[in-house]
């Protein structure tokens, strides 16, 4: 099979073409070969149909050949006189017969004495021209009728030529056809090997079964990729989606060759994929899927301009990313509990070595009642058990930072269906994060959380911190899947959390804003009379 096709590779395009060329000319020159000898035939017949008639009637009215049909004729002198008069007219046969078709007179060929010819069709007394056989031969013939002066029918003239056979006519006719071959054999060859000189450079010098092979290989690299690969060209059609663009992005089977606005995609996701962005990994929601966009262009400054995208589901990884997260917010929160409670422990301790019981009592009625009322405050305002842990765990660790979580007076959060909860909790503990990483280094560390729901059924939160704010050049990055604005050494993977904040605001059909306000101020606001989609 190996050596079959190495040596179908060893004939070139070069050679191919020109076995094509050729192989084209000998059927044209096989067609036009024979059709000139047809041409040639007809043109013979036709000729000489007519000059035989002409000869016939010529012959038949020579007074010679009128008078000396009579009973007593001298048939040698009668067939030298015929003779005579087939060879100046130029006829290969020239017979005289009676009226019934019996050969009287045949100088060319004695045979033919006293045997019947007739030829053509109808009465002898008329004319006729046309193809005959004449014994095994076949003449353009004519015959014309020997009158008397009183207009009686005394014989018939036939004249004849013979027809040359095919051979013949093949010579006769060759040297047309094989000049037509020589000129057109060349300039085959010197057009062959020009055509396929340019289509070398067009294809980069791949003959035609390297280049069968080669599209082979990308039809099955690109359709048996994890991710998925969409060109749409300067017109906005769709010219490559392989199967797994079509189930990252919901396209239809045959939504290659159908313009990008007309798949079922919304304005957002037509336009990240048809412009081209030169952003790495830049994130896109489409039907609570995120996706990984990198593009590149080809011709980029041609009228074929092609942008080709290639897609990433990223949406596991992120809720990996969240989930890891939230264990080490929940870590984090524990540390900062551990570590408050130790404070506490301590002085408790201390209190008790140096004997002061009382001063001990009081702090620990003091603590408690710190606790309990905080405790109180926030369950007095959130319903829900969990939203209300997470608050009182981020107070904690805003306090082991040296910072104030506050939560407003205003707050109100009924209990919520358990996949709304969950979702409300991973928005606070991110949202609260990064406030608290925004005032790290800020003179006032305060943060201010408002949460509750509107009129409307609509599920507000409110995250307000005392740092720098948000710089303008980075506005539309913050949001970006691993971008962060603040430098971290703790090796950790930074720039994830407010990407999952949208990405769950997104799912819940919701919206997200931020601005400066006395520092950065983030809203969320999601529908909640409807259920989630999944």
């Amino acid at each position: 099979m190996g050596a079959r096709r190495s040596a179908r590779r060893r004939i070139t395009l070069v050679r191919q073409l020109l076995i094509f060329q050729l192989t084209l000319l000998g059927v044209i020159l096989l067609v036009v070969t024979g059709a000139s000898i047809e041409q040639a035939r007809i043109s013979f017949d036709a000729q000489q149909e007519r000059r035989m008639q002409t000869v016939a009637e010529y012959a038949a009215a020579v007074p010679l050949i009128r008078s000396r049909l009579v009973p007593d004729l001298n048939t040698q002198q009668y067939a030298t006189a015929v003779d005579e008069l087939r060879t100046n007219l130029d006829a290969d046969l020239l017979l005289v017969t009676d009226p019934r078709g019996k050969v009287l007179s045949s100088p060319a060929d004695p045979r033919l004495l006293g045997s019947d010819v007739r030829v053509g069709e109808g009465s002898p007394g008329r004319g006729w021209s046309g193809i005959a056989a004449i014994g095994a031969t076949e003449y353009a013939a004519a015959r014309a009728p020997i009158l008397s002066d009183s207009g009686t029918l005394e014989g018939v003239m036939i004249a004849a030529r013979e027809r040359p056979s095919l051979s013949a006519v093949a010579l006769s006719a060759a040297p047309d056809p094989l000049t037509f071959l020589a000129v057109a054999g060349l300039l085959g060859v010197l057009g062959s090997v020009w055509l396929a000189s340019r289509m070398k450079r067009q294809t980069l010098g791949l003959e035609p079964d390297e280049i069968a092979s080669l599209v082979e290989h990308r039809e099955a690299m690109v359709h048996g990729l994890l991710e998925g690969i969409v060109a749409v060209d300067s017109s906005g059609t769709i010219t490559l989606a392989n199967d797994s663009a079509r189930r990252l992005l919901g396209l239809p089977a045959d939504a290659q060759g159908r313009p990008i606005a007309e798949v079922g995609l919304d304005e957002d996701t037509v336009a990240a994929i048809r412009e081209w962005h030169d952003d790495v990994d830049r994130l896109l929601i489409n039907r609570g899927t995120l996706l990984a966009l990198n593009q590149t262009v080809i011709a980029p400054a041609g009228p074929n301009r092609e942008v080709i995208t290639t897609l990433r589901d990223r949406t596991q990884l992120v809720a990996l990313q969240h989930e890891l997260g939230t264990s080490r917010q929940a870590t984090d929160t524990l540390r900062a509990q551990t570590h408050e409670f130790a404070n506490r422990l301590h002085t408790i301790s201390m209190l008790i070595q140096l004997g002061n019981t009382d001063a001990a009592a009081d702090y620990i009625e003091t603590v408690s009642k710190e606790s309990i009322t905080e405790i109180a405050a926030v369950r007095e305002r959130i319903a829900d058990p969990a939203v209300s842990a997470v608050i009182l765990g981020k107070m904690s660790l805003a306090r082991e930072r040296g910072a104030t979580l506050t939560l407003s007076p205003a707050a109100d959060l009924p209990r919520l269906e358990d996949q709304l909860s969950a979702d409300v909790v991973t928005l606070i503990g991110n949202l609260v994060d990064n406030a608290l990483d925004a005032v790290a280094e800020s003179a006032v560390r305060r943060v201010d959380l408002d949460l509750g729901i509107l009129e409307g059924a609509s599920l507000r939160i409110q995250v307000r911190d005392s740092g720098p704010g948000i710089a303008p050049q980075v506005a539309d990055l913050i949001f970006r899947r691993g971008f962060s604005s603040k430098s971290d050494d703790s090796g950790r993977p930074r720039g994830f959390g407010l990407a999952v904040v949208q990405l769950v605001v997104t799912r819940r059909d919701g919206t997200i804003a931020v601005r400066n306000d006395g520092g950065a101020l983030f809203e969320v606001m999601m529908p909640v009379a409807e259920p989630a989609r999944v």
